[in-house]
């Protein structure tokens, strides 16, 4: 009688850590943003950390995909926007919001958005965005930006299971692998290969 071997596989991935080694700052940190459970936030994601409060928040970004429309824009997979998220494209000043996600599709997410946000099409970067009202009264001004400038890295990967109270690991040094991310990284967060903000991340195409 033949004995028939099975092999069985298992997802994974490209390390976005050199050899896997960074340094973590003590603690963990309380995320600003709510996230649905099952939500998994990979190493090396850009982490803005604010050590008054002892917080952080996801430096939020994905690429455009092919099909969608200005209304119902197209995502890969694994992003970390959520209902109620303001967007902002790279190089545009118009803020959109996020009013329902479809997640049915296999292959991307469907953002869509209680408006149409002009001119955005397949490969344009967006991030999440914030409204910036600056002075007051009659000489009060509003700006649109990106919401959050990364001060480090997400140091382990971390699940979202709506037990307990979640804490985000904060990485302060480490040698990124930018090819391994899932998310663009956007220019203004880095200085040549160093993010901005703290140089002892720096970011190579290896």
């Amino acid at each position: 009688m033949a004995i028939e071997f099975k092999t069985q596989q298992f997802p994974g991935r490209f390390p976005e850590i050199w050899r896997g080694e960074c340094k973590m700052l003590p603690g963990g940190f309380k995320p600003t943003q709510e996230f649905p459970v099952g939500t998994v936030v990979r190493r090396a994601t850009p982490l803005y950390v604010d050590f008054d409060t002892m917080t952080a928040a996801v430096c939020k970004t994905a690429t455009v995909l092919n099909g969608g429309t200005t209304k119902e824009v197209r995502v890969p997979k694994g992003h970390y926007f959520v209902a109620g998220d303001k967007i902002i494209k790279l190089g545009a000043t118009e803020l959109g919001e996020i009013d329902s996600i479809d997640r049915t599709n296999d292959a991307y997410d469907i953002l869509k958005l209680k408006a149409a946000y002009t001119g955005i099409q397949a490969d344009d970067v967006i991030a999440e965005g914030v409204a910036v009202t600056e002075g007051q009264g009659d000489s009060a001004t509003t700006t649109n930006s990106v919401r959050y400038s990364p001060n480090n890295i997400v140091g382990e990967d971390k699940e979202f299971t709506g037990r307990g109270l979640p804490t985000l690991d904060a990485a302060y040094e480490a040698v990124v692998l930018m090819p391994s991310l899932l998310f663009p990284m956007l220019p203004e967060w880095l200085t040549g290969i160093a993010l901005k903000n703290n140089p002892n991340i720096i970011y190579i195409k290896q």
